[in-house]
């Protein structure tokens, strides 16, 4: 048993984290407290709930309709603006707040939001990072601004932080079947999902593959149904027909420049994400970002011991996410809420797991991390209209991942 004077102590410590934990919930909901009156004009959220809305009238086979869409969002919104994108079987998630009036839905699916979040940095707390508190880990995340765009917008994004942390923790309970699962869920944002799908059925062993793949292909193939039931077989040519004439729609939410990843850093080399010299730039260095993402994973499976067999499976897993957001053909600002993943495994593996990195490593890891979390670097990209800059620093987490267990091996 502990000393009383000890257990006084992590007494002290618990509540002192819980206290910080709330002040920062207590400054976030005061900020969104502060634009509720404006808030929801420019969020995503009228898109999701109208999406309901219009599931729960029997209209889900108008879903990909523009004016169909417009004519809800006057109804149920008071303003036009992006349309639903996304594929049909994420339409009944929102049902669960579309019955409430439409401030009340965004308030609710707020408050959901954080627990998605709580949830996973918990989860992950649990199983990777020993030692380290959630609670401080939730409060840290709260800083970081894709975490409060995703918030503020009402979107989907720490929906998916969670089913991908859910799939990291059972495949690395060697639990493939329900990583596949897990991760087909998040299948509502699949140019990000099926990447990760891909670098995990090509790196893993015989058995885990078969099993990975069968899980998420019975759930992919279930949502697909379910994406039948609700819009009808032809929305297996109407949403591909839908997405590729969308940048002609007003509002269309399609802006290169502001994604962080190999598009948006060659729109902004080129001034176009469409010409032969920019495809081809996207081209090179995806197939380059998949093969460093292949190596990555082979030096985790030649591990000899079962610590390094978990920090190399780590870092594998963490890199696989950072090269699905850098390949991934549309990003928003808010999807880089992913990011809480990767580097919360990185800086475990870099300043806990592996001192013998030494110091000039660990270094670089908190400076590159470091630069990701500036709150005035992401608020000046934004509004300076080249959020596609944060790549960079992206790119060179990227790198250093890949970089940290050839490291440790040689040293």
């Amino acid at each position: 048993m502990l000393p009383a004077d000890s257990t006084r102590k992590l007494a002290q410590r618990s509540r002192t984290k819980t206290f910080i934990l709330i002040l920062f919930v207590l400054s976030l909901a005061a900020f969104v407290g502060v634009r509720f009156s404006t808030s929801l004009q420019g969020t995503d959220f009228p898109d999701f709930y109208c999406a309901a809305r219009m599931l729960a009238e029997g209209h889900g086979h108008q879903f990909y309709d523009p004016d169909v869409q417009r004519q809800y969002q006057a109804r149920y919104s008071g303003r036009v603006g992006t349309l639903y994108i996304h594929p049909p079987f994420e339409a009944p998630v929102y049902l669960a707040v579309s019955w409430l009036p439409l401030r009340r839905a965004y308030l609710l699916w707020f408050l959901l939001n954080l627990a998605f979040l709580a949830v996973s940095l918990r989860r992950l707390a649990m199983d990777a990072l020993l030692l380290w508190d959630w609670r401080l880990l939730l409060a840290a995340s709260l800083t970081f601004v894709p975490v409060l765009l995703c918030l503020q917008q009402g979107q989907d994004s720490l929906l998916l932080l969670l089913l991908v942390v859910l799939a990291f923790t059972a495949l690395r309970r060697d639990r493939a079947f329900a990583a596949g699962c897990w991760l087909a869920l998040g299948l509502f944002k699949f140019q990000i999902v099926l990447p990760l799908a891909l670098v995990l059925v090509l790196t893993q062993d015989r058995s885990a593959r078969s099993a990975f793949a069968k899980g998420f292909s019975l759930v992919a193939l279930t949502l697909a149904g379910l994406s039948a039931a609700i819009s009808g077989w032809s929305v297996f040519t109407g949403y591909p027909r839908f997405l590729l004439q969308l940048r002609s729609q007003p509002f269309a939410g399609i802006i290169p420049q502001a994604m962080a990843n190999f598009r948006g850093l060659i729109y902004l080399l080129f001034s176009s994400d469409r010409s032969s010299w920019a495809v081809a730039a996207v081209s090179i260095l995806s197939a380059a970002a998949l093969v460093i993402t292949l190596t990555v994973w082979k030096r985790a499976r030649d591990s000899s011991t079962t610590d390094a067999t978990h920090d190399d499976f780590d870092l594998a897993f963490a890199g696989t996410v950072l090269f699905a957001l850098l390949i991934s053909y549309h990003l928003n600002p808010h999807d880089l809420s992913l990011l809480l993943l990767p580097i919360a495994l990185l800086l475990h593996r870099a300043l806990a797991r592996a001192p013998q990195l030494g110091r000039p490593a660990k270094a670089m890891a908190v400076f590159l991390i470091g630069i990701l979390f500036l709150p005035l670097l992401h608020l000046w990209a934004l509004k300076a209209g080249v959020y596609a800059l944060i790549s960079v620093p992206l790119l060179a987490v990227f790198l250093l991942n890949a970089s940290i267990p050839r490291q440790s091996q040689t040293r």
